[in-house]
C-alpha cells in the first residue's frame, strides 16, 4: 500500500517514513510527479536536522493511505451488504415462526404448542433486534469515519 503525503493539497508519493520508537512518524522522504525529492521533519526536531527539509507541524496528519482506505469503505460496504441479507432471512424466519405457531395443528396441546413457538419467538426476535443494532453500529461507524476522512482533508 503506497502512501502520500497530503502538502496544502498537493499529494507527494512516499518513498520512506522513519518513525520515533513512539510509533509516530519522525521524517518522511516523498518525491512528487517530476521526481524531485523532498524531505519532511516535525517541527519539534527539525532544528536539529542539518539536512534541507520541509519542517512540517504533525506528520502523521499529513499522511494518507488512500488504497488502505478503499479497502476499508469496500469492506465495510460488504459487512452492511450481509448484514442486510442475514436481517433479512432472519426477520423472514421470525415470521414463518409466528405463522407456523398460529395455524399449527400438531399433536400437542395447543398451549404446549403455543409455548414452545413463542420461546422460539423471542429467541429469534433477540437474534433479529441484534442484528439490527449491528447494521446500526456499522452504518453509524461509517459515517463516522467518513466524517473524519472529510475533517482531514479540510485542515490539510
Amino acid at each position: 500500500m503506497q502512501p502520500v503525503i497530503n502538502v496544502k493539497g498537493t499529494k507527494l508519493s512516499v518513498v520512506s517514513i522513519h518513525y520515533r520508537t513512539t510509533g509516530e512518524p519522525s521524517t518522511v522522504y516523498a518525491v512528487d510527479e517530476n521526481g524531485r525529492e523532498y524531505l519532511f521533519v516535525e517541527k519539534v526536531q527539525s532544528q536539529y536536522d542539518t539536512r534541507p527539509h520541509v519542517a512540517v507541524d504533525n506528520l502523521s496528519e499529513l499522511l494518507e493511505y488512500p488504497e488502505l482506505e478503499a479497502r476499508i469503505v469496500d469492506g465495510t460496504n460488504e459487512l452492511i451488504v450481509h448484514l442486510d441479507e442475514m436481517l433479512a432471512q432472519e426477520n423472514q424466519e421470525l415470521i414463518n415462526i409466528a405463522v407456523d405457531a398460529m395455524e399449527c395443528e400438531a399433536d400437542l396441546p395447543f398451549d404446549s404448542h403455543l409455548s414452545i413457538k413463542q420461546k422460539e419467538y423471542k429467541l429469534k426476535q433477540q437474534r433479529v433486534l441484534g442484528l439490527i443494532d449491528a447494521v446500526e453500529e456499522v452504518k453509524a461507524f461509517t459515517e463516522g469515519y467518513y466524517a473524519n476522512v472529510d475533517d482531514q482533508s479540510l485542515e490539510a
